[in-house]
């Protein structure tokens, strides 16, 4: 039976000083790669046939840490579809500061709703991320000053499709290392759970989620916008 790990990246730079990351490489703390380390131990036994991650510094480290902990055989697949979400112009601020500057309740909005987006990023930010090896001979990736969480699930729906739903439907075992927000999306696209209700989820870092799936028919899965229903893990 397939099965689908979901593991956030262990504790940032950025998560230890509470500031907006988004598509800013922070490195992990001490602890987040003893948090990587430790998720190894959390799935002893499990023998995966890929791992994917994003092209972001703390998600690669997460997953070269537990790789090379677990003593996998493989290496991971990086992919700009599955970066964390892009917070615009409040990236690189602490938490307090954009809610000074912006305003509690908007920022709250911005975090936690569905389709607002914060401010866009300026044209500094935006030149540096079209300079940048990863994303610029992709306009499309180069071009985001600003993400909603809708717009996070629009932006990795191909990758789920395209990439993750074959290997399950091949009946693989997949780790994907990534970020609160696109883990969020992912299990939206995963399961069919509600945007809502997933966006609400909280992961811890380096805690590995595991959901066991049943592949849909293949009948209902050509025009199903869900490769999966989901089993409780064991």
């Amino acid at each position: 039976m397939p099965r689908l790990v979901l593991l956030r990246h262990g504790e940032s730079v950025a998560n230890a000083d509470d500031v907006f990351a988004g598509w800013l490489d922070v490195s992990l703390t001490e602890r987040g790669r003893t948090e990587a380390r430790a998720a190894a131990g959390r799935l002893a036994g499990l023998c995966p046939d890929t791992v994917h991650t994003s092209v972001l510094a703390r998600a690669v480290e997460t997953a070269r840490l537990l790789i090379e902990e677990a003593g996998w055989d493989l290496a991971p697949s990086a992919h700009w579809r599955l970066n964390e979400r892009h917070y615009g112009a409040l990236q690189g601020l602490v938490k307090d500061e954009a809610r000074a500057h912006f305003g509690a309740g908007k920022v709250q909005g911005w975090r936690r709703g569905i389709d607002a987006r914060p401010p866009q990023a300026d044209d500094a930010v935006l030149a540096a991320q079209r300079a940048d090896p990863r994303y610029a001979a992709l306009p499309e990736a180069a071009a985001i000053a600003g993400e909603s969480l809708a717009d996070v699930v629009e932006r990795m729906t191909p990758y789920w499709r395209n990439f993750l739903t074959p290997e399950l439907a091949a009946d693989r075992t997949v780790v994907v290392v990534g970020h609160g927000n696109a883990l969020r999306a992912l299990m939206h696209l995963c399961t069919g759970a509600p945007l809502d209700e997933t966006g609400s989820i909280e992961l811890g870092t380096a805690v590995p989620v595991t959901i066991q799936a049943q592949l849909l028919a293949p009948s209902e899965f050509a025009d199903h916008p869900h490769a999966v229903c989901v089993l409780p893990a064991p």
